[in-house]
């Protein structure tokens, strides 16, 4: 190939001179610069699904693994893709809704650099990238909303990629994600939870053996796909559901229909202490707890959330 194009063969290129400095992606200043990019490389690689499992540890090590069932990544070029100026869109860029083209390959040189590790964990079926990054040298962008447990941001990217985008998007921690790669068939089942724990290595979702079984005996929760309003990531019960207590010491409310439960600060605590156990048999936490006494009924809302710590 001539002009500024290097021919690499498989439909790869390295781009040279002054073509591969104006198509360079911009500048990475934050973690959710560089999970853009890797959005949309797994988008302009065909992807129909793409999987983001986070994980936060010592709240400093942001790691990222970006899991699409696109066109994958040839054996023999895997090596290559960290490289500078290497692209597989150097002929027909995707483009971008900014307008701007986008090359696949061009952005991961980039952001290898800005990381303290990156590596491609699975080349095809499905492709599988992972990348740790250390947040006191490339931070991650400050919550606008103090409501929220979580410092992060990155749930707010995925909902503005899903807004232009095509692919269904799910992210969640790597448990999760695996539970959801199963249900979505994008890996199949194997025959023990040694053999599921090796696929999951596999592709950049670091779990212990106990967590697989969990997730093999289908006790973790599945995500939802990211929607473009930001909502999805969980199938499970939405907060604030009501549950009804029938039993129970109990005494009569004056002029009422139904008894009243009486509930104090030990009955509270014992309450709080059940839901906190369920939420952490699902990789959740639980924050703000409400009871509130009706008569013939007692009404609980809590708050539940996933901890930015990744813990097994």
């Amino acid at each position: 190939m001539e002009g500024p194009y290097r021919d690499l063969g498989s439909g790869f290129a390295r781009l040279t001179g002054p073509e591969g400095a104006r198509r360079n992606p911009s500048r990475l200043r934050y973690v959710e610069d560089a999970l853009l990019e890797l959005l949309r490389n797994a988008r302009d690689a065909g992807a129909t699904s793409i999987y983001v499992a986070s994980t936060l540890k010592s709240r400093r090590y942001r790691t990222l693994t970006i899991i699409d069932d696109g066109g994958g990544i040839p054996e023999t070029h895997k090596d290559l893709i960290f490289e500078p100026g290497v692209t597989s869109r150097h002929l027909h860029p995707v483009p971008d809704p900014s307008g701007a083209p986008h090359g696949a390959g061009l952005s991961l040189y980039h952001i290898k650099n800005a990381a303290i590790e990156a590596r491609l964990t699975s080349a095809s079926a499905p492709t599988a990238l992972r990348f740790t990054f250390d947040t006191h040298t490339l931070p991650e962008r400050t919550l606008q909303s103090g409501s929220r447990p979580s410092r992060s941001n990155l749930q707010a990217t995925l909902a503005s990629f899903a807004h232009n985008s095509r692919p269904s998007l799910y992210h969640g921690p790597p448990a999760r994600i695996l539970a959801t790669l199963l249900k979505n068939r994008i890996i199949h089942s194997c025959e023990t939870t040694a053999e599921l724990r090796r696929r999951a290595l596999g592709l950049g979702l670091e779990l212990s053996l106990r967590t697989v079984q969990r997730v093999w005996r289908g006790e973790v929760r599945v995500v939802g796909a990211v929607s473009p309003t930001g909502a999805g990531g969980d199938t499970g019960k939405k907060k604030g559901d009501r549950r009804k207590v029938e039993d129970g010491p109990i005494e009569e409310g004056p002029g009422e229909e139904g008894p009243v439960l009486v509930e104090g600060e030990e009955e509270r605590g014992a309450v709080a202490d059940i839901l906190r156990r369920a939420a952490r048999a699902s990789f959740l936490e639980v924050g703000e707890l409400q009871l509130e006494s009706r008569p013939g009924e007692i009404s609980v809302r809590v708050r539940v959330y996933e901890p930015e710590e990744n813990y097994e």
